[in-house]
């Protein structure tokens, strides 16, 4: 036997690789061919071909890890597809002196150094947001209930800390500061010109999180950017569509069994990289989105609808 054939030998019984292998490796080609080319072009072409190559021989290695990581992505994957399906909110693109009107519940969490030691609390507040297309905004935002505490340890280091009452005042605020894709500043037509393929969305996405340069990885970014579109941003339904979709391509989606700041039992849809567990939490019967989590704060969805004032309500 010569030395091809003890090669070929040796590469006969491994498997194929994996669909979610194959589907990393596809998109990781793709953010490969954006790069700036440069006079190093082709020596670095060569080392990421080879590299590459080495990657997909390891990948092509079954393992329980790989087996599990690539099933929780296909699962969170179809469940943003199935949410994608079920988009109800802004049926079409607001008029000139319309609001889209969004009433939720936030979870806000607070880290002191007290007398007795470091405590974190956690506060509720309903916050009442006015969105128009010239991208003016007015909100307000009132406590909801007592403050939480993560452990008891928290609430005796507050209570030594002289009980201090850490929940704003009822606010009211107006501004126009438009609207924002990562950091690029977006007009109302420019959002509704994005586009609705999910590859080509993605892409654009994927995009604003390398412009972001906010030291998270671009993948945990690139899931940031899509969830701040989703909160209040008056997207037309099939634009809150499209955007699912587009994050149903993210690498390293997971999907988890996760209740929203109000207690509500939901799938949680995450991605878990540097900035913490990042969620978007569902309906598990009529995957209508419930709200969103980051950590221990998060915001739980409760009304929206168009409206012809910044003070009216559906």
């Amino acid at each position: 036997m010569n030395e091809l054939d003890l090669i070929r030998s040796f590469r006969a019984d491994v498997p194929g690789p994996s669909a979610a292998a194959t589907a990393r490796a596809e998109s990781a080609w793709r953010r490969t061919r954006r790069r700036r080319t440069s006079r190093w072009a082709p020596r670095l072409a060569a080392g990421t071909a080879a590299i590459a190559a080495v990657a997909a021989a390891a990948l092509i290695v079954p393992s329980g890890d790989e087996g599990r990581l690539g099933a929780q992505s296909a699962k969170a994957a179809q469940t943003l597809r199935h949410a994608a399906a079920e988009v109800r909110g802004l049926p079409r693109a607001l008029k000139p002196g319309e609001y889209w009107y969004v009433r939720s519940k936030t979870v806000s969490t607070t880290s002191l150094e007290g007398k007795g030691g470091a405590y974190t609390v956690m506060g509720l507040e309903v916050r009442e947001e006015w969105t128009a297309a010239d991208g003016s905004r007015r909100w307000t935002t009132r406590q909801a209930g007592p403050l939480r505490f993560p452990s008891a340890q928290d609430r005796d280091r507050w209570e030594a800390d002289g009980r201090p009452g850490l929940m704003p005042p009822p606010s009211e605020d107006r501004t126009r500061t438009g609207f924002h894709v990562g950091v690029s500043k977006y007009s109302y037509r420019q959002l509704l010109g994005l586009p609705r393929d999910p590859q080509v969305l993605y892409e654009r996405l994927h995009d604003a999180a390398v412009e972001c340069r906010c030291g998270n990885g671009v993948d945990d970014q690139t899931f940031v950017v899509a969830i701040e579109l989703l909160r209040t941003t008056p997207l037309p339904d099939d634009l809150r569509a499209a955007i699912l979709r587009a994050m149903a391509l993210i690498p390293g989606i997971e999907q988890h069994a996760e209740r929203d700041v109000l207690g509500r039992p939901g799938v949680g849809v995450a991605y878990s990289g540097s900035q913490g567990r990042q969620s978007l939490i569902v309906d598990p019967a009529t995957y209508v989105m419930l709200g969103d989590r980051s950590g221990a704060g998060g915001t739980a969805d409760l009304e929206s609808g168009i409206v012809n004032s910044a003070t009216a309500r559906p």
